[in-house]
This record gives structure tokens, C-alpha cells and sequence, in this order.
């Protein structure tokens, strides 16, 4: 009879493993030429693209190279919509191109968008490309995607290591406490992309305690397993918990950050426009949330920077950008948030659902002056509100009445971000490129005009890379994310032969040594390009403390030495900042 039963066993375990479908999905790689080498006498130059994976709907970019320092604070474009200051700008950029899997051959004209012959010069081109040929596929059914609410994509570990399987972290998304004002239980989300996405086993929850949870988790970069979260507290208060991640079971809080382990600041908004960015860190010493109001009653807009002390560090003043009385006098509301984070590198961009305005601001800026890095407003038509020539409120930017709703902005590894678009017909997402120009809007196969929930990406290089979408323009099969295929390549276009030898295979930063130290220490770093490079210092507050480095540096490999014998003992960080790539690193200070 044992027998009997071990090999029964056995038979339901193999035939568990014949019905498991986990997610394994077919990539998308785009590739091309690394240097393109073209005379610009304006003559045509042809230029292979080569797909794999999935077919692509793509564009052709080019863009200025290591200019970004002549580039201060210009303003153009119908209605002033386009802000650039210290980024490379683009100059040329094409129609959506259809691109079968294999070999493709773009023919660039040498021309910039207004058709005038490009000036030799040395140049950045991308290639943007996703998948609208193919219907999407899920890779969890267990978490769902909520427009108030945040997900966070983790790509590697706390040493910086890609993960072979990137992690999705969602709040619970609730809104409300309990009837006695009291704040209730909400259980946070962790699941494993490529599991199967319907056994729900796989799905790992943390309870965690507030009134209201517009999801979004931080981490601390030197430890996972230490969550942050934004919300209410029941005095109508915002509020930044840190928490200990307890498998499937009650988070620990972590009661040394801030006052008895929740930091908090007061909101002069109605209670029911809760709803926000939660709160994001970029690797580096600050935890970022926002103090901005979505109902038209206020005029606060803010940056709050928290240190993983629970202190606040800094504010940054948005209400230039995203407070406009004159909107509100037009019918529309006064303020617009933001209310939507996602950083990439020392950046963060932002937006919301009830404005037309997204930007990226440089997490370490200076002076406040040059923390924007662009924006894009209304008049491009990407991401517009009221630009209908019929519309009863023409060009009123804060409107929460009208489309797109951009619940969400997430950003990817060469700087395209992209929104949701609900309300704008049978289109999926709205795109911009990496200086903020307007891409217009693109739809994924089988698309409708029914209500888009949110967006993301997965974008570590991992095999699972592509863009993470909600269902809902299906009359079915519409719980849980999904993945379409997606990807970026970035190369460059100069008239002199290039010497690849000459250049290291990628940006990277090596782990100071000695560290521990008394009183100096080096640092070591690999840059792809030739450019601005600088290497900062910052104390556990978030405050700079010394610039180490800040000057132009050829490609390759690179030593600072760090001389602290005027600093106090304790934990610092250090950022090396190349171009669009950044890495910060931790060290000790002993004396």
C-alpha cells in the first residue's frame, strides 16, 4: 500500500509540473551599428536595425552628444510647452516605423525635424521600439493594477547584481481606515516575475497599518528587506512608515526612523485627494514623496526629501510648475500635484492624472533653479489637456475632467518615459523621448478606447525586459499585469572612425578601498563616454559635503582619491554621475 501511494505521489507532483506555465516570455532586442560613421554633406545614410523576438513599431532619434552643458533653460514650442536645461536635446525624430523580426534597413536624410541639413558634429541616435503586433500575455494574475495606487519593479539586489528574476512590490492601495478612525490593515504585495501568474501560492504578502495607501514602496539600497511607505495617518496627516518585511505575515516597525518609527508633515488638502505618488528612493541616501494637491483647493506643490533616519532633509518648490490660478479661474482646478514618482539614476520624473505638465528633476541639484531638467506641457499635443478646438476651456493645463489620465510615468534605462491614456480613443500609452519631446500616442494590438489602469516597465536586462500593462480594454481576461514586448538601443552617428577599443564595455563604479578607511580612500570608475564627470560626497542626511571630482574625462577607467581628514567619523555616500548614468556607493569613515 505504501508503494501504491509514493508513486501516486509522485504522479501528481509530475503531472503539477506539466500544467505549471510559468511566465516565460520572448524578448524583444533591438540592436544596431554602435558608431555610424556619415560625412553630412546631406546625403542619405542607411542604417541596419535588427529585431528579434517580436516584431516592432519603432522610431528613429538623434540627438545632440555631450552638449548638454550649452543647454540652459530654453523654453520654445506653440504655448512655450518644452523646457530644456543641461540635457541633450533631440534634433531629428521619425514616424512610428513597422519592423519585421530580422534585419531592417532605416534611411536617415541627414535632416533635422524642420528639414534643414544636420551640421557635422557627433551625435546620439536611438531606436524606440515595442511590440503592437502580438496581444499581451500575463505575468501575474494575483496583483492587479490600481490607478491610485503604485507598483515597484526591482531589477537587482542590494550590491547592485542584476536579479535573474525581477521582483514586482505593490502596496495594498486602500483607501479609508476603520470605523473608529483607528487605521486599518492593508497587505503589501511581492511576486517573483516568471512564476505562473495564477498560482497563487507565489503571491507573498506583508500586512502593513494607515488610513489610506496609494501604494508605492522604497527599500533601503543597503538592505530589502526594510520597506518605506506614504499614506495618511488618522489625524489626516501625511506620513512615511518604516517598516521590517514579515513573509505572509505583520511588518515590523522599524521604530528608530523618525518619531517612533513614522515620519510626518501636514497636507492643506481635503481628505479624499489622498490618492499620490507613495514614496521612492533612487539607491542613494534620500527617500522622495510629495506635498501636492490634486483638488484646486490649495496652492502647495513639493519635493520632500527624507533621509533613512526619518528626517526630512529638503524641500523642493513646485508651484511654479504644477500651480496655475488662472486654471482654476478658466473651470479647471489650481493645482495639479504631482502625484506620480519614478526615478532613473539621480533623476525623477513626475506628473499625475489631473495635469498636463510631466517633468524631470535632478535629485541632487545645486541651485533650485537648475533642478528641472525639462517638462513638457500643453502644446505638442502629447499628453495635452483641452487642446480640442472645441473645448470650452482652451488649453487649461490642471483639469482632472478631462484625457489623458496619466495615472502613472514610469521611465526606462535610456530615458524614454511613457503614460497611460485613458480617454483619448483606442490608443494605449503616450510617449516622450529622453529630452522631454512629445512623441504622440501608441496603441498595443486589440486595443479599445476602454479605461487604460496604469503602466510600467521592466528595464534591467534581464529576459524578461518589456513594458508591464492592465488588461482593461478586454471584455475579459482582465485581472492582473501583463507584459508586451519592448526595448531601446543607443548608438552614435559622427564623421570620425571610432575606436571601441579605446572605451570601457559600460558605465561602472567600483566599491571604495579601503572601506572601512582613516582618513583616505580610492574610488574607481569605468566611463562609456567622454564628458562631464563628477563625483560627489553625501552625508547620511542627504546633504553634500564635499565634490571630489567635477570635470571633463576621456573614456575609460578612471581613480579619485577622497582625503576626509576634516570630516567626522560615520557613513557616507559617494555618486558618480557620467552623462545619463550614475551609480551611488556606500563607505565608512573611521577615525
Amino acid at each position: 500500500m505504501k508503494k501504491i501511494f509514493v508513486l501516486t505521489a509522485v504522479l501528481v507532483f509530475a503531472v503539477s509540473q506539466v500544467f505549471a506555465a510559468n511566465f516565460v516570455p520572448t524578448k524583444m532586442v533591438i540592436s544596431a551599428p554602435s558608431h555610424v560613421l556619415y560625412n553630412f554633406e546631406g546625403a542619405d545614410v542607411t542604417i541596419p536595425i535588427k529585431v528579434t523576438g517580436q516584431p516592432a513599431s519603432a522610431i528613429f532619434l538623434v540627438f545632440t552628444k555631450d552638449q548638454a552643458g550649452s543647454v540652459s533653460k530654453i523654453q520654445n514650442g506653440y504655448l512655450g510647452w518644452h523646457y530644456v536645461n543641461k540635457i541633450d536635446t533631440c534634433v531629428y525624430a521619425s514616424e512610428p516605423i513597422q519592423m519585421d523580426i530580422g534585419t531592417n534597413n532605416y534611411t536617415w536624410k541627414g535632416k533635422d525635424n524642420d528639414g534643414k541639413n544636420v551640421a557635422e558634429n557627433e551625435y546620439n541616435y536611438y531606436v524606440w521600439g515595442f511590440d503592437n503586433v502580438n496581444f499581451k500575455i500575463p505575468v501575474t494574475r494575483q496583483i492587479s493594477p490600481n490607478p491610485w495606487g503604485r507598483i515597484t519593479v526591482m531589477t537587482h539586489d542590494e550590491a547592485g547584481k542584476m536579479l535573474n528574476q525581477p521582483i514586482i512590490w505593490g502596496g495594498s492601495g486602500h483607501r479609508g481606515g476603520n470605523s473608529d478612525g483607528t487605521l486599518a490593515p492593508g497587505d503589501n504585495v511581492k511576486w517573483i516575475v516568471g512564476s505562473d501568474p495564477d498560482d497563487a501560492s507565489m503571491k507573498e504578502t506583508c500586512t502593513t497599518y494607515e488610513v489610506a495607501d496609494p501604494g508605492g514602496l522604497a527599500f533601503n539600497p543597503e538592505d530589502f528587506d526594510k520597506f518605506y511607505k506614504c499614506g495618511l495617518d488618522n489625524m489626516g496627516n501625511k506620513a512615511v512608515w518604516a517598516w521590517s518585511w514579515v513573509p505572509n505575515g505583520e511588518a515590523e516597525k522599524i521604530l528608530d526612523f523618525g518619531d517612533d518609527g513614522v515620519y510626518k508633515f501636514s497636507v492643506n488638502y481635503p481628505v479624499g485627494w489622498e490618492f499620490g505618488p507613495g514614496i521612492v528612493n533612487d539607491g542613494g541616501p534620500y527617500l522622495i514623496t510629495t506635498n501636492g494637491d490634486l483638488s484646486g483647493t490649495s496652492a502647495e506643490s513639493e519635493l520632500i526629501f527624507i533621509d533613512f533616519e526619518g528626517s526630512e532633509v529638503q524641500r523642493l518648490d513646485l508651484s511654479d510648475w504644477y500651480v496655475d490660478l488662472n486654471d482654476a479661474e478658466a473651470g479647471g482646478q489650481s493645482s495639479s500635484g504631482p502625484a506620480t514618482l519614478n526615478t532613473w539614476g539621480t533623476y525623477v520624473v513626475t506628473g499625475a492624472h489631473s495635469t498636463c505638465l510631466n517633468a524631470l528633476i535632478d535629485i541632487y541639484y545645486e541651485d533650485e533653479d537648475d533642478a528641472i531638467i525639462w517638462a513638457n506641457s500643453n502644446g505638442d499635443y502629447t499628453g495635452d489637456h483641452n487642446f480640442e478646438e472645441d473645448s470650452e476651456k482652451p488649453w487649461v493645463c490642471n483639469d482632472y475632467n478631462v484625457g489623458p489620465y496619466k495615472y502613472n510615468i514610469p521611465i526606462e534605462k535610456n530615458g524614454f518615459s511613457f503614460f497611460p491614456s485613458f480617454d483619448m480613443g483606442a490608443v494605449s500609452f503616450g510617449l516622450y523621448a529622453p529630452d522631454g519631446t512629445g512623441l504622440g500616442y501608441h496603441a498595443l494590438a486589440a486595443e479599445t478606447a476602454k479605461q487604460k489602469l496604469d503602466t510600467s516597465v521592466i528595464s534591467g536586462g534581464s529576459a524578461y525586459d518589456g513594458l508591464l500593462v492592465s488588461n482593461n480594454s478586454q471584455e475579459t481576461d482582465t485581472t492582473g499585469w501583463f507584459w508586451v514586448g519592448y526595448d531601446t538601443f543607443k548608438g552614435v552617428i559622427s564623421s570620425q572612425v571610432a575606436v571601441d577599443e579605446a572605451a570601457p564595455a559600460a558605465f561602472a563604479v567600483a566599491q571604495n578601498s579601503p572601506n572601512p578607511f582613516n582618513p583616505t580612500t580610492t574610488i574607481n570608475f569605468n566611463i562609456a563616454d567622454a564628458g562631464i564627470v563628477s563625483v560627489d560626497v553625501f552625508n547620511v542626511a542627504g546633504q553634500k559635503v564635499d565634490t571630489i571630482a567635477n570635470e571633463f574625462m576621456n573614456a575609460g577607467n578612471h581613480t579619485v582619491n577622497w582625503d576626509a581628514s576634516a570630516f567626522s567619523a560615520g557613513v557616507y555616500f559617494y555618486t558618480v554621475k557620467s552623462g545619463d548614468f550614475s551609480k551611488t556607493m556606500k563607505m565608512t569613515l573611521l577615525k
